[in-house]
């Protein structure tokens, strides 16, 4: 048997196994690959995240000294993705040693499904607090180093039936989007496979740093404000335009009949840019940025 040339994580998510995981690395890697695929617990998915970060970092610990020169390519799928996001975060340490970080439906942003399910953060030891988090900064940081592949799949218009498209987005990853595939789907699906390879294959990978403009600008504005979450597009038609702001953009809004404030911004083409909503809460603040991105 050869030496590995790499050492392939690849993580699974929540109320999942190693299998499906284990099963995308193999197909995708070289022969001689050392492929990790930590089993977290199906039922231990539910709850709190920091002894999943804490039971794979052990075990990448362990593995990263048993192989000191062997580069490392790393697979996250969903939770699996946020969890690499806090590992990495916590070890920039091994930044040089990692090629690739490849995240397939993961809720970066925040999941919107969670929020929902605890939307004032009142079941502390369920996932869905953690799961709620916005880690856009902590993956945006590493995607400038490490060179970032995000897979989404749309299957309902906007989303892969559980995360947001919109929420697995961040700056400075390269972003596939495959039509017709849920979230489970994405660790079965062939066109997930071509796009890793592909991605894998590069050499050299140049990592390109956007450049701000004025809808990004102006998303993060909207981002800041506490209690934000990604809304799905579907909702985008029901919005009136309120003003058109630089670059030919437009801000709309729809009030909820429950109270939700929903705010999108439309592209120049039509084309739902962003969408996010707050609860009555934190509508206050939602106004307050409204006002401020008017004025600018």
């Amino acid at each position: 048997m050869n030496s590995p040339s790499y050492l392939v994580f690849s993580q699974h998510g929540m109320v999942d196994t190693y299998h499906a995981m284990e099963a995308l690395a193999q197909r995708n890697s070289g022969p001689d690959d050392r492929i990790i695929a930590p089993d977290l617990g199906y039922f231990n998915t539910l709850f709190s995240i920091e002894p999943l970060i804490a039971k794979v970092e052990t075990i990448a610990l362990r593995e990263l000294r048993n192989n000191p020169d062997l580069p490392i390519r790393i697979i996250g799928c969903s939770l699996g993705g946020v969890i690499w996001t806090e590992i990495l975060t916590r070890h920039p340490e091994w930044w040089s040693r990692v090629e690739s970080l490849v995240l397939l439906g993961s809720p970066i942003g925040g999941a919107h499904l969670a929020k929902i399910a605890d939307p004032l953060n009142l079941v502390s030891f369920a996932i869905a607090q953690d799961l709620g988090v916005d880690r856009r900064p902590l993956a945006e940081a590493i995607a400038q180093v490490i060179p970032t592949l995000i897979v989404a799949g749309d299957s309902d218009q906007g989303g892969d039936g559980t995360v947001l498209v919109q929420t697995t987005q961040f700056k400075h990853g390269r972003f596939v989007c495959i039509p017709g595939v849920n979230h489970p789907g994405l660790r079965f699906s062939e066109a997930v496979d071509e796009n890793i390879r592909a991605f894998w294959a590069e050499q050299p990978k140049e990592i390109v740093l956007s450049e701000p403009r004025t809808v990004t600008q102006t998303i993060a504005q909207l981002r800041s404000v506490p209690g934000m979450t990604d809304a799905h597009p579907k909702h985008f038609s029901r919005s009136q335009p309120i003003a058109t702001l630089k670059q030919g953009v437009t801000l709309r809004v729809w009030n909820h009949p429950m109270g939700v404030k929903h705010v999108f911004l439309e592209n120049d083409r039509g084309e739902c840019e962003f969408g996010g909503y707050v609860g009555w809460v934190h509508r206050e603040g939602l106004d307050r940025a409204i006002q401020s991105v008017l004025r600018s």
